[in-house]
């Protein structure tokens, strides 16, 4: 009885209740009534487009980049866009309520509200640190589940196999690039006379962006 009123005294209520409505929403989670995206935010693309620029105003401007970029930074530290918000908000809670009632109970035992709000104060700083640190593991974590090994990549350039029939500039086919992990299969065409069959290498020297399509030279120029 003596540890449920500590926890929800004057000094440490709000702690309390914010950890309270962390246990709710994952009981809410765990019975499906939520998913665990809920409240997460893709950092960078966000505050990418809240920076209007006035290219006319040059003060504004200064202004702009600077809170942006302290934005910015202040996300990616605390890992906001790699880690869901509500497991970060989860973390954040049960340190700062522990760090509360660890210390109204030692150096507030009278629960003055006066003493608390220093408390407090360094209370969040504190949490936010150990929340940073707690978390580097679950960043990597997560990072494993967002990344996507299919996703097109760089590929003017590369040399890749053709792996249809035949390719040429008025035909459709296909060229294979190889990756560290699952293969790049791209449509592609040529824009010259040169017909390619299966197995031959070719180069990626452009892309039409309306129609999806790559085009393909040989790789040895001569030919």
């Amino acid at each position: 009885m003596e540890f449920i009123q500590a926890a929800f005294s004057g000094p440490n209520l709000l702690c309390t209740i914010f950890l309270l409505l962390m246990f709710l929403y994952w009981i809410m989670v765990i019975l499906g009534a939520l998913d665990v995206e809920f409240l997460n935010v893709d950092a960078g693309a966000d505050t990418d487009v809240d920076l209007d620029v006035d290219a006319d105003a040059d003060a504004d401007t200064d202004v702009d980049i600077g809170v942006g970029g302290f934005l910015d930074g202040f996300l990616a530290f605390f890992y906001i866009g790699t880690i869901p918000v509500m497991v970060l908000l989860s973390v954040l809670a049960l340190c700062m309520w522990s760090i509360s009632i660890l210390a109204n109970w030692y150096l507030n035992p009278g629960g003055s509200v006066l003493v608390g709000l220093p408390i407090a104060m360094a209370n969040v700083i504190v949490s936010l640190m150990i929340c940073k640190i707690v978390c580097m593991p679950l960043a990597r974590f997560f990072s494993m589940f967002r990344k996507d090994y299919n996703a097109p990549r760089a590929v003017i350039g590369r040399i890749g196999k053709v792996i249809t029939t035949e390719v040429s500039a008025g035909r459709i086919g296909q060229v294979e690039l190889t990756t560290h992990g699952a293969p790049i299969v791209l449509n592609v065409v040529t824009d010259g006379s040169h017909v390619f069959h299966k197995g031959d290498e070719a180069v990626i020297v452009n892309k039409d962006e309306k129609k999806g399509v790559y085009t393909i030279a040989p790789v040895n120029l001569e030919d």
